[in-house]
């Protein structure tokens, strides 16, 4: 009987992105090779306490309470040197990571997926087991790149050149080149930096019928309705955002999802409500969140990797409010280069684009997607 193949997809706690990522492969690799065995596991609790507080805390304070240095962090590390200091630092990462090593070596994995950057800033060199890396945003940033890497998963084909760039150095100039060296070297990269897209929850890759959502949903007309995911702080609050999109529209539906532990944000959108606002509905969280997206007109919310890949995939409108400075600043510019989607500057800003797409819902592109844990996987175990 031959040996039962083992894959380990590794995320962590840094985002929800990096997460569901790692949970859309896991449950597309249970689909489709039911042969294997697969387990997720977050990072985060496999760190020691200084560890996570370090790479896991420390993030969730800057990006919610100082998000000017988080961005000062994040392009101040966005260059060559930097991964040359993270790599020198490897023994001081792995000093708090034993509970990682230990559970790699129980498990015996024959494959690694990693969906966050600190795995392999954690992994030798010369590691045995096969790791890729999907990179989650429309960036490529310094800090993904390891030479442990056996294969880098990215989003779209700017990345792709973004990372190729990186491979070769800022000053190279091979990929202007018709040379054939850099033919060749091309060549070798692509088998290296793979366009998959960003892996999706299956329930994306369903066909539903619209009109069977609403009615299952409560949405009892036939006006727009605007989604407004969990938002960041920042300049435009939830409350300001729902307030002065009923001021501009009436004949509309506003559909905001608090976030599970905002309580402060449920609490100004109840108030919203209970001043005698129709056609509003509240929610703290959606597990079914792919059937709110796909009845909405318009969708409102941040520009994480994977909500924009959402969004992009079931061909909806997005408007982008309160960008983590860092990331999800590279992740809006890619919706509006590519004409996918819409920045909002204030709430006066966002209510006229929101009218400017129902007026013109062409003024924005469309186009299909592919399952990227499909291409993921099929490359990971060729």
């Amino acid at each position: 009987m031959s040996k039962i193949k083992k894959l380990l997809i590794v995320s962590c706690s840094t985002g929800s992105g990096h997460f569901r990522a790692a949970e859309a492969l896991r449950l597309s690799c249970q689909k489709m090779y039911p042969e294997v065995r697969v387990l997720h596991i977050d990072l985060a609790d496999y760190l020691s306490g200084f560890a996570r507080a370090f790479s896991v805390s420390s993030y969730n304070l800057l990006i919610t309470r100082i998000p000017k240095i988080y961005k000062f962090i994040y392009h101040i590390t966005d260059r060559p040197f930097a991964q040359k200091v993270l790599i020198a630092f490897r023994p001081f990462f792995k000093f708090g990571a034993g509970a990682f090593f230990k559970k790699i070596k129980d498990y015996q994995p024959d494959f690694i997926i990693s969906t966050q950057f600190t795995p392999q800033l954690l992994l030798p060199k010369n590691f045995s087991t096969p790791l890729d890396t999907v990179i989650t945003d429309y960036h490529a940033h310094q800090i993904w790149l390891a030479p442990c890497v056996r294969n880098f998963f990215v989003a779209s084909e700017d990345t792709k050149i973004e990372l190729s760039r990186l491979f070769f150095g800022e000053k190279s100039r091979i990929l202007d080149s018709d040379e054939s060296e850099s033919g060749e070297k091309l060549s070798a990269l692509s088998g290296k930096i793979i366009v998959s897209g960003l892996p999706l929850h299956s329930g994306f890759f369903d066909v539903k019928n619209t009109a069977e959502l609403k009615k299952k949903l409560n949405i009892n007309n036939d006006w727009p309705i605007i989604l407004i995911m969990p938002i960041a702080s920042g300049k435009i609050s939830a409350k300001d955002a729902v307030s002065t999109i009923f001021s501009y529209h009436k004949n509309i539906n506003v559909v905001a999802i608090s976030g599970k532990d905002n309580r402060h944000t449920f609490n100004d959108l109840e108030n919203i409500k209970e001043s005698g606002q129709k056609n509003f509905t509240i929610l703290k969280t959606a597990d079914n969140i792919d059937e709110w997206m796909r009845i909405a007109d318009v969708i409102v919310g941040k520009a994480g990797g994977l909500s924009v890949s959402e969004a992009m995939h079931l061909q909806k409108p997005i408007i982008i409010i309160n960008p983590i400075p860092g990331q999800e600043d590279f992740n809006a510019e890619y919706l509006e280069k590519n004409h996918y989607g819409l920045k909002a500057n204030s709430s006066d800003d966002l209510a006229k684009k929101i009218q400017t797409i129902l007026e013109n819902p062409r003024v924005l592109k469309t186009e299909s997607h592919p399952d990227a844990s499909e291409i993921i996987l099929r490359n990971v175990f060729s």
